[in-house]
C-alpha cells in the first residue's frame, strides 16, 4: 500500500516526533514544485537534512507512527530483537541523551507471568553497577508499553565483530572473555543469574 502525502504528514504530525513549529518550518522550507510531491519523496528529504532518521521514516510511511515516541523518549533506531521484545536507540528529549530502550514485546504486555518477568529483570539490572555491565537509567509505562532505559553502548557485538573481522586471535578472545565474566562475577556477587549465558 503506498501512503499519500497528505496521509504521510498526518502520520508525521501523530507521531509527535516533531513539534507544531517544526512541522510548520518543514512545510513552508520544502519545496512546493513536483519533485517532492510523494510521500517517499518528502520522507527522503526529511531524511537528508536530518529531521528524521531512516527508521523513523520507514515506520511513519507504513503508518506505524505511534511507537516513536514512548514517553520522553524519541526512537531512533532498531538496534536489536529478542524473545521478550525489542531494543531501539533513543533520544531523551530533555536531556538530549542517546540511550538504549529496551522494550517488551506489545504481545506480552496481556501476559501477567512476563510482565512480571521484565519487572523482575528490571529491578535486577538495577542492583549492579560495574564497568562491564550496561547501567541501567529508567524503567517506565508509556501508552501501555513496558520498557527499561539503559546505557546506550556505541559499537558493535562481539558475534557482528566475528563476522566481519573473522576469527579474533587468542588474546583478544581472551580480553572479551575476561570483560564478560569480570560482569558476570559482579552480578553474581548480587545473587543474579544471567539467564540467557
Amino acid at each position: 500500500m503506498t501512503t499519500s502525502l497528505d496521509q504521510f504528514v498526518q502520520n508525521l504530525s501523530d507521531s509527535g516526533i516533531l513539534t507544531e513549529s517544526d512541522l510548520r518550518r518543514i512545510r513552508e522550507d520544502l519545496p512546493q514544485d513536483r519533485l517532492l510531491r510523494e510521500a517517499r519523496e518528502v520522507a527522503d528529504e526529511l531524511v537528508r537534512r536530518k529531521k528524521l532518521t531512516p527508521f523513523q521514516a520507514a515506520a511513519i510511511l507504513k503508518g506505524n507512527a505511534s511507537g516513536l515516541v514512548l514517553g520522553s523518549y524519541v526512537i531512533l533506531d532498531e538496534i536489536g530483537r529478542g524473545g521478550m521484545g525489542r531494543v531501539y536507540k533513543a533520544l531523551h528529549r530533555r536531556m538530549a541523551r542517546i540511550v538504549a530502550l529496551k522494550v517488551l514485546a506489545p504481545t506480552l504486555t496481556q501476559n501477567g507471568a512476563s510482565v512480571r518477568r521484565f519487572e523482575r529483570e528490571i529491578k535486577a539490572i538495577a542492583q549492579v553497577s560495574h564497568p562491564n555491565i550496561v547501567t541501567a537509567f529508567d524503567a517506565d509505562e508509556a501508552k501501555g508499553v513496558h520498557f527499561l532505559v539503559m546505557e546506550y553502548v556505541q559499537g558493535v557485538d562481539l558475534a557482528a565483530l566475528v563476522k566481519s573481522e573473522g576469527r579474533l586471535s587468542a588474546a583478544q578472545a581472551i580480553a572479551y572473555l575476561r570483560q564478560a565474566a569480570r560482569g558476570l562475577a559482579h552480578a553474581h556477587g548480587k545473587g543474579i543469574v544471567h539467564r540467557d549465558i
